[in-house]
């Protein structure tokens, strides 16, 4: 049997143990189980006579892996097969059902009214240093808030996970772990860069393992929003033991919860603001929005619901608009909501009504916002103080 590596679902600690000399993988699978299994051990182990009626006495979450399986499973974490075999912080990954896998483990954006997002679909070796890097670009374009997207993020390296939590405002325990060992609270990887206090983290079903350690320690300590979902409630911890032949041993060696004490195992993580599913982004940019214009006195209009995806919308004013002036095209904007302003084309139709035309067709099943921004002049000159908001929302595939 090799050294063995130690990997957590939810938290890392390397035990090193020395190879039993002609032991089988039956025998160190007993000892295993009887010295760090966290749960029931099997009152007839000894009497046992293969591996796999050990595991199927267990919980869902061990079970042995063949050499083939083995590598697999660590390539769905981003494990260098290169590297050597006692590569240490090595985090399971839950199986989600994402409509699809992302070529790079973090991607990043701006939205609408300064608001970074940045989606991380893996909790990846080198999160940490990838994260600042996608935040401080962000903040160079003029982000001011941030949405973190962890949905379908079934885990990952769990230091990475601690790494994350070092970018938040008011994190000071990352979470806590209780094993046959005992109890112990594991503190976050701090780092200089941070995030801003008003920042979201969308979570769904899919949302498991590091990712609810996220949650459960940010909503523990009121250092974030978490918008979407209740999560899986993978809040038990596994290791991995290497035998010889390149298979392995994953087996449940305790359970973590917030640094709050917010259970996680079997119960997932409660989100702050829940919504429907896939619309979790949508949700809280609008809301983001509307607080926006709400703060800059702008007026509501009625709701356009269930429009056609070729629709073109007519503003009249209340009064003779001076539509020649060049403020009119940088004074309305049509926004998809959960992204950006859209190229629209402006035609008058009087002097006091205008024609909103996209240039594309809108997207089936969106959400859009028509702003018209103050700044607009009447035809003697007077500026209008007031800006007003629609929210639009698109009709859905029959």
């Amino acid at each position: 049997m090799k050294k063995i590596q130690t990997a957590f679902i939810a938290i890392i600690t390397l035990f090193l143990f020395t190879p039993i000399a002609q032991a089988s993988t039956l025998d160190d699978v007993k000892f295993f189980v009887e010295t760090y299994y966290y749960g029931d051990v099997p009152k007839n182990l000894n009497t046992m006579k293969n591996v796999d009626e050990i595991v199927n006495s267990l919980d869902e979450y061990s079970r042995y892996m063949s050499a083939g399986e083995y590598r697999t499973y660590l390539s769905a974490v981003a494990v260098d097969e290169h590297q050597p075999s006692s590569i240490p912080n090595v985090a399971a990954t839950t199986p989600t059902k994402s409509p699809a896998t992302p070529e790079h483990p973090i991607t990043s954006s701006m939205l609408y009214g300064n608001i970074g997002y940045i989606k991380i679909a893996t909790f990846s070796a080198d999160l940490g240093k990838q994260v600042e890097v996608h935040w401080t670009k962000l903040k160079k374009n003029g982000a001011t808030g941030l949405i973190v997207d962890l949905r379908y993020n079934g885990g990952g390296y769990v230091d990475s996970a601690e790494q994350l939590l070092g970018f938040y405002q008011g994190v000071t325990n990352a979470y806590y772990l209780s094993t046959r060992e005992g109890n112990k609270m594991i503190k976050p990887i701090p780092t200089k860069t941070k995030f801003p206090k008003q920042s979201y983290v969308l979570v769904n079903r899919y949302s498991a393992s590091a990712s609810e350690i996220v949650a459960a320690s940010l909503i523990d300590q009121q250092a974030a929003t978490i918008v979407g979902e209740t999560t899986k409630g993978k809040g038990s911890v596994q290791s991995f033991f290497e035998f010889n032949d390149g298979s392995a041993l994953k087996l449940t060696i305790g359970h973590f919860k917030g640094p709050g004490g917010t259970l996680v195992h079997k119960k997932g993580i409660q989100p702050t603001i829940k919504t429907e599913s896939n619309k979790e982004l949508i949700d809280i940019h609008q809301r983001l929005l509307n607080e926006s214009f709400s703060n800059k006195h702008y007026k509501k209009i009625d709701n356009l619901d269930n429009v056609p995806t070729t629709k073109k919308m007519t503003i009249q004013f209340t009064q003779p608009m001076n539509f020649n002036n060049a403020q009119t095209s940088n004074n309305i904007e049509l926004v998809k909501v959960g992204g950006v302003a859209v190229p629209i084309t402006i035609n008058q139709k009087a002097n006091n009504t205008i024609e909103i035309v996209p240039n594309k067709n809108l997207q089936t099943g969106a959400s859009y916002e028509l702003i018209i921004h103050p700044g607009l002049k009447n035809s003697n000159g007077r500026t209008v103080k007031q800006g007003t908001y629609v929210p639009i929302t698109v009709k859905s595939a029959s």
